[in-house]
C-alpha cells in the first residue's frame, strides 16, 4: 500500500451545490458503524460521504419502485433496519454514478473507501473511480463480507494520482431476486476526504477587481473555524476566471485574487496552528462548467483553497 502522509481539503468558492454540509455542522472525526458492527473512523465526519447519484441504470431484475430512489445512498449513512426504505437497490447488474460535491477522496495508507451496504448479504459489485467524470480507473470488486476497498489495487503510477469526485458502482448479479434485487447501498464514505466549502463569486471581488469586499471578509471568517481545527498543514490557493479575457490578463486576475484571499486567510489563522501557504493561477483553464452563460460564467470565477493536514489528523483516535 502506498503511503501517503497527506489528506487534503478544499474549499471551492464560486460553487453552487445544495447538497452540500453548511460550515456551521461540520463535525470531523466520527465514527461510524458498519454492517458488521465494527466501526470505521471518517477524519472528515459528516462531509465525507457521496452527496449525489447523477446517473442510476437500474438493473434487471429492478428492485420494487420503493427501493429504487437514487438518493437514497447520497449523504451520511441511515440505515435503522431491513427494508425500511433508506437505501438505494441497484437491481441485477444496475449502475449508479456518484459525485462528491463537499468532499472527495485521494489514496491513503489502509482503506480509502467504505461502502455502508445493508441487508442479509453483501452482494458484489464493481468499483470504479473518476476525477473528471469522463476518464475511469477500475479499482476492483467488493464481495466476500467485506465493506471496504484500498486505491492502491489499481496501481495507479504515481504521476497519476489525483483527487477523484466521481464513483461508480456495477451490481454483479450475485442476488437477482426478491424486492431489493441488487447490491443494496446506503452510503459511500471516504477516508482521505476533500472538503468544499462555498461562497458566491459575486461576494469576494467585483468585476475585474481583486480587492475583497466587505462581504468576502465575513465569509472567509467562517472558514477559520474550520481550518484550525487542523493544528498543522500546508495550505495551497488558487485563482481560476471565466474566460472573456486573454490568457495572459485571466491567469493574473487569477493570482492576484489568489493572493488578496492568502493575505487574509493568512491572517485571521494567525496563531491557530502551523501553516504554511502558496498560491498559484489557472486562469480559464479548469473551468467547472462551460462559459457559454453568465451565470455559468460566474461558477467558473472562484478561488479554490486546499488545505493539506499532517498525517496526524487522520489517525484513528485510541479507545480509552
Amino acid at each position: 500500500m502506498r503511503k501517503i502522509l497527506l489528506l487534503i481539503i478544499v474549499w471551492i468558492i464560486g460553487i453552487t451545490a445544495t447538497a452540500q454540509v453548511p460550515v456551521n455542522i461540520i463535525k470531523f472525526k466520527k465514527f461510524y458503524r458498519l454492517k458488521n458492527q465494527s466501526q470505521v473512523f471518517i477524519p472528515l465526519g459528516n462531509v465525507a460521504f457521496a452527496d449525489t447519484l447523477i446517473d442510476f441504470r437500474e438493473g434487471n431484475p429492478p428492485a420494487l419502485p420503493e427501493y429504487s430512489n437514487p438518493q437514497a445512498a447520497a449523504g451520511e449513512p441511515d440505515y435503522e433496519k431491513y427494508l425500511d426504505q433508506s437505501y438505494l437497490s441497484l437491481g441485477c447488474q444496475g449502475q449508479i454514478t456518484a459525485v462528491f460535491k463537499d468532499n472527495g477522496f485521494i489514496d491513503i495508507d489502509g482503506p480509502d473507501l467504505y461502502f455502508f451496504e445493508i441487508g442479509p448479504s453483501i452482494e458484489a459489485f464493481k468499483v470504479e473511480i473518476s476525477s473528471d467524470n469522463k476518464t475511469w480507473i477500475n479499482v476492483g470488486k467488493v464481495d466476500g463480507g467485506t465493506s471496504q476497498i484500498d486505491i492502491a489495487r489499481a496501481n495507479i503510477p504515481k504521476d497519476k494520482e489525483a483527487i477523484y469526485y466521481y464513483i461508480r458502482l456495477t451490481d454483479l448479479a450475485s442476488f437477482c431476486s426478491g424486492p431489493t434485487a441488487g447490491a443494496d447501498i446506503d452510503a459511500i464514505g471516504t477516508v482521505g476526504g476533500v472538503l468544499k466549502l462555498n461562497v458566491d463569486a459575486n461576494l469576494l471581488f467585483d468585476t475585474d477587481k481583486y480587492d475583497l469586499k466587505e462581504t468576502a471578509l465575513k465569509k472567509l471568517e467562517e472558514f477559520k473555524k474550520v481550518i484550525s481545527q487542523i493544528p498543522k498543514a500546508d495550505i495551497i490557493i488558487s485563482g481560476h476566471t471565466d474566460s472573456d479575457a486573454d490568457d495572459k490578463y485571466n491567469y493574473i486576475l487569477g493570482k492576484n485574487r489568489a493572493d488578496a484571499v492568502e493575505v487574509y486567510i493568512h491572517k485571521i489563522l494567525d496563531g491557530k496552528g502551523e501553516y504554511t501557504y502558496k498560491t498559484e493561477s489557472y486562469g480559464e483553464t479548469q473551468p467547472i462548467v462551460e462559459n457559454n452563460s453568465e451565470k455559468n460564467k460566474q461558477k467558473n470565477r472562484r478561488v479554490e483553497i486546499l488545505v493539506l493536514p499532517d498525517k496526524e489528523f487522520y489517525i484513528r483516535p485510541k479507545k480509552n
